[in-house]
């Protein structure tokens, strides 16, 4: 038989019980956690499928499709030329992109963007498909990073309008083929 006032390192050991207020208290806890899920998944009218589909339909309402094309017939940029989106542009370069292409669009990790060099193409088509798709590793070049996409985060009008910013700066960009 072991000593029920045990002592280790100098402190005294008794055997003493839990109080049965503690022990109700698990048990309590121990059905609730098991009956809880039973009724929430089972037999309440809550459900998390349609509160989902609520908050999707929501948002979609609140946030429409930022990504209808604008796009013109022939390829190029409809913004171009155009003053107020030349500016948004500028302002959008400055918050998105500078971190890849520097403050001036000359390049960092990603490539020189005032250069006549254009390494995935040069004309507003080509320019604003590598922008909404991005541009994997295996496709870089130069040993550049890659372009990531920007299609959810931007949207078609924003993505024109730092194209035509590029293009009031780079005379190389071309409106079509």
């Amino acid at each position: 038989m072991s000593d029920p006032n045990k002592e280790f390192d100098g402190i005294k050991q008794g055997e003493n019980p839990l109080p049965v207020w503690w022990k109700w208290v698990f048990l309590g806890s121990v059905v609730f956690g098991i009956l809880y899920p039973i009724y929430f998944h089972g037999f309440s009218d809550w459900g998390t499928s349609e509160y989902y589909s609520a908050q999707v339909k929501e948002y979609t309402e609140q946030f429409p499709n930022k990504n209808i094309s604008i796009q013109s017939e022939d390829g190029s940029n409809p913004l171009r030329n155009n003053p107020s989106a030349i500016t948004t542009g500028q302002t959008t370069f400055q918050t998105y992109c500078v971190a890849c292409h520097g403050p001036t669009g000359e390049g960092l990790v990603g490539p020189n963007l005032m250069d006549k060099e254009w390494l995935h193409g040069n004309t507003d088509q080509q320019l604003y498909e590598n922008v909404m798709i991005g541009i994997p590793f295996e496709r870089t070049k130069l040993g550049r990073g890659p372009m990531p996409s920007h299609e959810m985060s931007l949207g078609s009008e924003k993505v024109y309008q730092v194209l035509a910013w590029l293009a009031s700066k780079n005379p190389e960009i071309k409106a079509s083929k």
